[in-house]
C-alpha cells in the first residue's frame, strides 16, 4: 500500500515538475500586473469616464506628483507609466474627407494605401495632429512638478515616432526606444502597417531599436487580423520587457503608442475602461507581481471574411474605383522610400 502511494506520489510530482518545466518556456507564460486606483480619477471607476478632471492630467486634487513618486519608490515591482496615444492621423480623417460609406471604407479604402494623394498607408499625423501635439507640450510645461519619463518607448508606426517627437523632444535628451510590440492592432487596413527598417532609420534617425527588430513588417498580413487576445498578450509581453530591461530606479515610462494597444495595456493590468482621443495621455502605477499565468493563443486571428462580412455584390457601387489615382499614391510612396 506505501508502495503504491509512493509511485502515485511520484508519478504526480514528476508530470506536474514537466508541465510547470513547459510553461516556463512557453512564450504566453508571462507574469501578472494590477494597477493602483488611489492616486487618478481615471482609475476610479466611481467617477464617469466623461467627468474627470484632466486639470492636472487625472491627478486627484488631494495629491501631488510628489506623493506618486513617493508611492512607487516604496516598491521595486511598481513604476508611473504615462500611455499615449499618437495625435490625429490621415487614417481618422479619410472616412468622413472622401465621405466613403462605413462598407466602403472598410471593406475596401481601409485596404488601400490612399487617394488623391491623401496616404493613409502607416499614417502620418495631420495637421491638427501636429497642433494637438503642441498643445499637449505646453500642457506638460505649466504643470511646475510634472515627473519627465526616465525612459521612453514608441511604436514603430510613423504618427507615433512623429507624436513623440513634437511631444518630448524639448523636454527630455533621452533617446526613445522603438518597440514592435507598442504598435496598433494590426492586419488587413494598411494604416497598421509599418515601413521598413530602412525607412525608419532614414526619416527618423533620433530613435534606437529595440533588440531583434525586423527589416520587414514580418507581423502585417493582408489575410488576417490581430484579435483582442492576441493584443493582450502582447501587452503583457511589452510590460514583461520594459520591467525587466530597466532598473529599479527608472520609475517614470512612457509609452507613445495607439489606441488598441492602450485598451489591452489597461486590460492586462485590471485597469477600467478608459477612452483616449487623439493625442491624449492616461498615467497608470503597474505593478508587475510575482505570479504569472497563461495568456490564451488559440483565438488569436480573424480572417478578412470578418474584417468585411459582406458579398462583394452587396458593396456600394460608389466605389468608382480610379486606379490612376491609386497607383498615384502608390508611386508617390514609393518615391519617399527610395528617397
Amino acid at each position: 500500500m506505501y508502495f503504491g502511494l509512493s509511485i502515485f506520489y511520484w508519478l504526480f510530482v514528476c508530470t506536474n515538475a514537466q508541465f510547470l518545466l513547459k510553461l516556463r518556456y512557453e512564450p504566453n507564460y508571462l507574469p501578472i500586473y494590477e494597477s493602483s486606483t488611489e492616486f487618478f480619477e481615471q482609475s476610479d471607476i466611481n467617477i464617469p469616464t466623461h467627468e474627470v478632471d484632466l486639470t492636472n492630467f487625472g491627478l486627484r486634487s488631494n495629491y501631488s506628483w510628489q506623493d506618486v513618486l513617493e508611492e512607487i519608490d516604496l516598491s521595486p515591482n511598481q513604476k508611473l507609466f504615462f500611455l499615449q496615444r499618437h495625435a490625429e492621423g490621415y487614417h481618422l480623417t479619410a472616412k468622413s474627407h472622401f465621405n466613403f460609406s462605413s462598407i466602403d471604407w472598410r471593406c475596401y479604402w481601409s485596404l488601400q494605401k490612399g487617394k488623391d494623394g491623401i496616404e493613409w498607408y502607416d499614417a502620418e499625423l495631420t495637421e491638427k495632429g501636429y497642433k494637438q501635439t503642441h498643445k499637449f507640450t505646453k500642457k506638460i510645461k505649466s504643470v511646475s512638478d510634472f515627473p519627465i519619463p526616465q525612459r521612453f518607448y514608441v511604436s514603430p508606426l510613423r504618427r507615433t515616432l512623429q507624436t513623440w517627437w513634437e511631444t518630448w523632444n524639448d523636454l527630455t535628451e533621452k533617446t526613445p526606444i522603438i518597440k514592435e510590440f507598442a504598435r496598433e492592432i494590426y492586419g488587413i487596413d494598411s494604416e497598421s502597417e509599418r515601413h521598413n527598417k530602412s525607412y525608419i532609420e532614414h526619416h527618423f534617425p533620433e530613435f534606437e531599436f529595440e533588440s531583434g527588430f525586423s527589416f520587414d513588417d514580418v507581423l502585417w498580413s493582408s489575410e488576417y487580423r490581430e484579435k483582442t487576445e492576441h493584443c493582450q498578450y502582447r501587452a503583457a509581453s511589452l510590460l514583461r520587457d520594459i520591467f525587466d530591461e530597466t532598473s529599479e530606479d527608472d520609475k517614470i515610462i512612457s509609452i507613445v503608442s495607439h489606441s488598441g494597444l492602450i485598451y489591452c495595456i489597461l486590460d492586462v493590468v485590471q485597469h477600467r475602461y478608459y477612452g483616449l482621443s487623439p493625442g491624449g495621455l492616461i498615467p497608470v502605477i503597474i505593478e508587475i507581481q510575482n505570479d504569472k499565468k497563461i495568456y490564451p493563443l488559440d483565438d488569436a486571428y480573424s480572417n478578412f471574411t470578418n474584417w468585411c462580412p459582406y458579398e462583394t455584390s452587396s458593396i456600394s457601387e460608389r466605389i468608382a474605383i480610379s486606379t490612376d489615382n491609386v497607383d498615384d499614391c502608390e508611386d508617390a510612396s514609393q518615391s519617399k522610400e527610395d528617397s
